[in-house]
């Protein structure tokens, strides 16, 4: 049977089917509706379930202590937030132009300073609810889980970063 849903057509298919043999030799399977299973099969109420998944592996940035990751390094934390999808982030605050990903970017010191100098301006002008943009002509903002928002320790309002350096399920 086809059932039709906002995303399209979707086919049901028949749970039980018995073997008949064709003429001229040869089989096919045809599908048989549940009261017309033998009981003695057993097969009626039997449920197919999958086998226990591991759990996923955390996702660790790399421990080497020579790593972007750890040299500069950080300047606060570590830090947990408990996301709304189950897992737990584990998280650094990094000055801005000394964060990993910055550190890979093939930037020179003086412009990872001059990005740094921006990012700054930013952090003592834009409070977290100004609107700076334009909202969409179409579409919707996307939505980010309340949790992802974190205030900074003392001292490190302006100029520096919140970097995820581990994500793993939940206890």
């Amino acid at each position: 049977t086809h059932v039709e849903t906002e995303n399209g057509s979707l086919a049901r298919l028949p749970e039980f089917y018995r073997l008949e043999e064709e003429e001229g030799g040869g089989a096919k399977w045809i599908p048989v509706a549940e009261d017309e299973v033998p009981a003695e099969t057993g097969l009626v109420g039997y449920g197919f379930t999958p086998p226990p998944a591991a759990p996923p592996e955390p996702y660790v940035t790399p421990e080497d202590p020579a790593s972007c990751w750890k040299t500069p390094g950080p300047v606060a934390g570590p830090f947990r937030a408990e996301l709304g999808d189950g897992s737990v982030v584990t998280y650094y605050w990094y000055r801005f132009a000394d964060q990993p990903a910055l550190l890979n970017a093939d930037l020179t010191d003086a412009e990872r300073e001059a990005m740094q100098g921006k990012v700054e301006l930013l952090h003592r002008d834009w409070s977290i609810d100004g609107e700076y943009l334009a909202p969409p002509e179409r579409g919707e903002l996307a939505a980010l889980d309340p949790a992802l928002i974190v205030t900074p320790p003392e001292g490190l309002e302006i100029g520096y970063v919140p970097i995820v350096t581990r994500q793993e399920l939940g206890r």
